[in-house]
């Protein structure tokens, strides 16, 4: 098993990684993300985030998606870490510990100053899995959303 950055041939699937986490969390009714988007968005130069994939000998099992704020109060950048998500048949072998290596790795590369993310109210299995890699819950803040019309 190996982690690397995603590459555009790994578009359709990254985009079924993609899929599996929407239905996890249960918003694939609003899933609007396409072939075409990931592509825009995520290669080249202007790409709006990174993907880093983990490979096994048949296929890619795992991804994370992060992506930077460029500045906050610290003056330094903040990575976001959108998505992660791991086949359940890949679970527990280590591949998603590699791609939060990956993630924090890419965070120290540009001097970030921390590296965020949410996790789904009531996923103790991720809670967890967070934990075992020495983070914690950020107990000051909470999340609101504000959803606007199409």
């Amino acid at each position: 098993m190996r982690v690397r950055l995603a590459e555009r041939g790994d578009v359709d699937r990254l985009l079924e990684l993609m899929r599996g986490l929407a239905r996890f969390e249960e918003y694939i009714d609003d899933f609007a993300v396409t072939r075409e988007s990931v592509l825009k968005h995520g290669f080249g130069d202007a790409r709006l985030f990174t993907a880093f994939v983990v490979e096994r000998d048949d296929g890619l099992v795992g991804m994370a998606v992060v992506y930077t704020i460029p500045w906050t109060y610290t003056l330094r950048p903040k990575v976001v870490l959108k998505e992660l998500f791991v086949e359940e048949s890949a679970r527990n072998a280590g591949a998603g510990k590699a791609l939060m290596a990956a993630a924090v790795s890419h965070a120290e590369s540009i001097g970030a100053a921390e590296l965020i993310w949410t996790v789904m109210d009531g996923n103790r299995a991720a809670e967890g899995f967070y934990r075992s890699l020495g983070a914690s819950p950020d107990l000051k803040w909470n999340n609101w959303s504000l959803s606007l019309g199409d």
